[in-house]
């Protein structure tokens, strides 16, 4: 579902501002109207991307190959802004496999970036749409459209340990530049976010990390535990473009604005977006390149089984996975008991699982511990790893006359 696209949110800067930003033209009158414009498409919700605008962050990427920040915002009267490009070590039509089947949430991709996506609205209106996203060459010949509304949690913020929950209109674009496929998404806030809630990062005993989510107002950043905090506003542009015509590898930029803070001001800082972007950047390739984990349809079969399950059951699967995998005497780790798991509903109790299985496959885990742990609840089934679901794209029209080819 489209929150695979959502995903442009939060773990080094890479590279400095360089030079090619003040020396290049486009970023000074070209890039800002194409943001204005592609902004207005979000938010109107009608209309498709004008291709002399996407040729415009079609050109500065290909200008800008090189991971670091890029560009940032310098007009007045705008929220804090930066573009970051960061490499992508998989090929468009694989990204697209994992990213854009609306059967596997993001929680499952980029586990240390988003906890989960809900309350997608025109699903199913968009699911063929979708499906024509992962065939093969898709949007070569015929620019493709999708839109979509979703509610989105992310993991704790690396600055202030703070977690929201927001909801996001967003705009996908699968389409073809000088001969090379590239997918473009635009997903904008719709109102202000929930309040920030305090969340834990807990490093596991295989060496991955996790989070708690303690359901608590405020940051655990030191003498702000009080804190109401918000994200007011949001947008962002990402755009992957393949680095040769069907070549394995991507190279992406994402621009996002932010005004976040408390008491209606804005304590976000260039510095705050970059890390954001590139942590984002640095989990998906991790996810990517990542011998252990399942292929699209092994990991299709795997959120079937969990979302066919009982709460008690995946109440009971959570628990043993948590149990097993945490050092209870650190940080945050005490508060992950059979309480916390209890607090959690079902969407929440199927992304914990999911984020919990594949961050351990990350980082070299035991393939086989959540079949047992599904088995032992009576919720067994073919092997996670090896499961296989037949897809059959259909054939559909591209959605709103598109931009670029």
């Amino acid at each position: 579902m489209t929150q695979k696209v959502a995903l442009i949110c939060l773990a080094v800067l890479l590279g400095t501002f360089g030079g090619a930003y003040a020396a290049d033209s486009l970023a000074g009158k070209e890039l800002p109207a194409a943001f204005d414009h592609l902004e207005e498409v979000v938010r109107t919700n009608t209309g498709a991307p004008d291709a002399k605008h996407l040729d415009t962050l079609l050109t500065f990427l290909a200008k800008s190959p090189v991971p670091g920040t890029v560009w940032r915002e310098d007009r007045k009267d705008r929220e804090t802004g930066v573009g970051v490009t960061f490499k992508v070590p998989a090929s468009l039509s694989r990204f697209i496999q994992y990213m854009y089947d609306p059967e596997i949430p993001v929680s499952a991709v980029v586990p240390g970036v988003v906890r989960l996506v809900r309350d997608v609205e025109g699903e199913e209106h968009c699911k063929e749409s979708y499906a024509r996203l992962r065939e093969a060459d898709g949007g070569s010949d015929t620019p493709i459209v999708v839109r979509s509304h979703y509610t989105m949690e992310v993991t704790p913020d690396d600055n202030s340990g703070a977690y929201y929950g927001y909801a996001q209109n967003e705009v996908t674009v699968l389409s073809a530049w000088q001969g090379r496929r590239y997918l473009m998404t635009v997903s904008r806030q719709t109102a202000p976010s929930d309040v920030g809630k305090k969340g834990y990062p807990v490093t596991t005993r295989d060496g991955g990390t996790i989070y708690c989510y303690s359901g608590k107002k405020g940051l655990t950043k030191p003498g702000l535990g009080w804190v109401d905090s918000f994200i007011y506003t949001s947008l962002a542009i990402t755009v992957y473009l393949e680095d040769a015509p069907g070549a394995g590898s991507m190279t992406a930029v994402s621009y996002k604005w932010l005004n976040a803070g408390w008491m209606g001001k804005n304590m976000v800082r260039e510095h705050h977006i970059a890390v954001g972007i590139e942590r984002f950047g640095e989990h998906l390739g991790r996810f990517l390149t990542s011998p252990n984990v399942p292929d699209p349809q092994g990991l299709v079969a795997l959120v079937r089984r969990l979302d066919a399950g009982e709460e008690k059951a995946l109440k009971g699967v959570l628990e043993k996975q948590l149990a097993t995998l945490v050092e209870p005497r650190q940080k945050g780790a005490s508060m992950m008991g059979r309480s916390y798991v209890e607090t959690l509903d079902h969407e929440e109790l199927v992304a914990g699982i999911l984020s919990t299985y594949v961050e351990s496959l990350m980082v070299g885990g035991d393939p086989e511990s959540l079949s047992r742990m599904l088995e032992g609840v009576g919720m067994g089934g073919d092997p996670l790893l090896t499961g296989r679901t037949p897809t059959v794209p259909t054939k559909v029209p591209a959605g709103n006359e598109p931009a670029l080819n």
